[in-house]
């Protein structure tokens, strides 16, 4: 028997591995996008609460003259 004989079934076979394993890329590509796209989003509104610890800018810091 030739090892490399495809009957349909064995071809129905590889074509539902190859769907699924499409699915699970298409799938795994969405919910990162989705997901990346939310954390942007929460970070950019996080970004506008006050912290009260903040370290200070260059601009922020008194010039001492002199002393």
């Amino acid at each position: 028997m030739n090892p490399y004989f495809m009957n349909p079934y064995t071809l129905w076979n590889i074509y539902v591995c190859m769907r699924t394993i499409h699915g699970v890329y298409i799938t795994y590509h969405f919910f990162s996008w989705l997901l990346g796209g939310i954390s942007n989003s929460v970070m950019y509104v996080v970004s506008f609460i006050y912290n009260p610890y903040q370290t200070k800018q260059l601009k922020d810091i008194e010039k001492k003259i002199g002393n």
